[in-house]
């Protein structure tokens, strides 16, 4: 366990760094948020970089004003429990007016929010702003508990501001509608592959409800870790949720797909459920804006490209190589952890040959796939290349496999 130790002890101060170096939080290269046109405030929530989110889940803003005074948050404050975790209320015309005068008492001068502070793995808090013309201000390590106690003076007033936007969905004086669990019109589904964690065994899944397969409907990429995903609207919402409303909360939910076995797609997926807010757009639209990634995060392996055939010089030959779909990445890692657990624990542990990674192990790998046709029959390939230093000598630098995808068995693992 040394060498994890030593790694992640190497990851901790280069993130460290990393925040205490960005007080204003998005970097350069993130994509800004999508709003609909309609928004006149938005205060949203990034976590720090050691904090985590469920993979597939989206962020949903901490508050968010339309100009017909409707309100979306995420805090409950007493109101009955959200199925997707968002509220709803409507302001009045005097409540919107209200947020006009406090959002115009605050900064949105970047420079005015560089605090030096020892503090480090802060969330980013970010306020957008459009009731004379867009403006907005990203700020690193804000304190908007109760009773901010910053000794700059722009992050007090910020974060009282966000204190009221807290509690005004409850104030009957400014608002027609108090605050409530919000339903959707629309939600998105990210799915992951289907992986027991720690030798649990999966729960019994869902049962897909609908005729298409969730893995035959227009799919996109969405939400943390840009998992795939589906956009499931009109009378399908309610199924949705009255399924999701007889679920063990405690548990990640797990559902069918609708998939036939041996079909090339996942059978069962674990899904996170994102509520849209009204006007937002859905993972199945067309993204035109974003080049296609081969890179992707997928449970439990993590870093993960889907390889360019043309370069691929695997172990294993074969008629042909091609690009590997992530619907066939997702029903092959299922397959593969099954193996490499199986082939575990019939280890007698007095090998003097590498030992099969299996569990959090696997995540300390990078992996590279492709898909490999041999005498009519597709296959999954796969290269794991262990991350930075050498592993301990019981663990591969390097492995490889093989996966077919139609009776569903690894046929070749290579340990070298």
């Amino acid at each position: 366990m040394a060498y994890r130790s030593a790694v992640l002890g190497a990851m901790l101060i280069v993130m460290s760094l990393l925040s205490a170096s960005s007080p204003s939080g998005r970097g350069e290269d993130d994509p800004p948020p999508a709003r609909a046109a309609d928004v006149l405030v938005s205060v949203t929530e990034s976590p720090g970089f050691l904090q985590t989110e469920l993979v597939g889940s989206q962020r949903a803003p901490f508050f968010e004003l339309r100009r017909d005074g409707t309100v979306f948050t995420t805090v409950g404050r007493g109101a009955e429990p959200s199925m997707l975790g968002v509220y709803w209320a409507r302001l009045t015309e005097k409540g919107i007016e209200q947020v006009r005068a406090w959002i115009g008492a605050v900064s949105f001068n970047d420079a005015h929010y560089r605090e030096r502070t020892t503090w480090t793995d802060q969330p980013t808090t970010s306020v957008y702003a459009n009731f004379d013309q867009p403006v907005g201000v990203s700020v690193y390590g804000l304190d908007t508990k109760p009773g901010s106690r910053s000794d700059n003076g722009e992050m007090r007033r910020l974060a009282g501001v966000i204190d009221r936007l807290r509690e005004l969905p409850d104030n009957e004086e400014l608002t027609e509608q108090r605050r409530a669990p919000y339903t959707p019109a629309a939600i998105d589904i990210g799915f992951q592959p289907a992986v027991p964690r720690d030798g649990d065994r999966l729960p019994v899944p869902i049962r897909w409800p609908f005729a298409t397969p969730l893995t035959q409907r227009a799919l996109g990429v969405g939400g943390y870790g840009r998992v795939l995903c589906a956009t499931i609207e009109g009378s399908e919402v309610a199924t949705v949720m009255e399924l999701m409303a007889g679920q063990n909360k405690y548990t990640r939910p797990h559902w069918t797909t609708g998939a036939a076995p041996g079909s090339g797609q996942p059978t069962s997926v674990f899904v996170t459920m994102n509520a849209l807010l009204r006007g937002q757009s859905g993972c199945s639209a067309p993204a035109s804006d974003r080049a296609p990634s081969d890179r992707a995060v997928v449970e439990p392996l993590q870093k993960v490209v889907l390889a360019d055939p043309a370069t691929w010089t695997g172990l294993y030959p074969a008629d042909r190589f091609v690009g590997a779909s992530s619907l066939e990445l997702y029903a092959a890692v299922p397959i593969l952890v099954r193996e490499l657990e199986a082939r575990d624990a019939s280890d007698t542990g007095n090998s003097t040959e590498f030992h099969v990674p299996t569990g959090s192990t696997l995540s300390w790998y990078d992996y590279r796939f492709v898909a490999a046709e041999v005498d009519g029959a597709r296959y999954i390939d796969l290269e794991a290349r262990y991350q930075g230093s050498a592993p301990d000598r019981w663990k591969p630098p390097t492995w490889h496999a093989r996966i077919a995808l139609g009776p569903e068995t690894v046929t070749d693992l290579d340990l070298r």
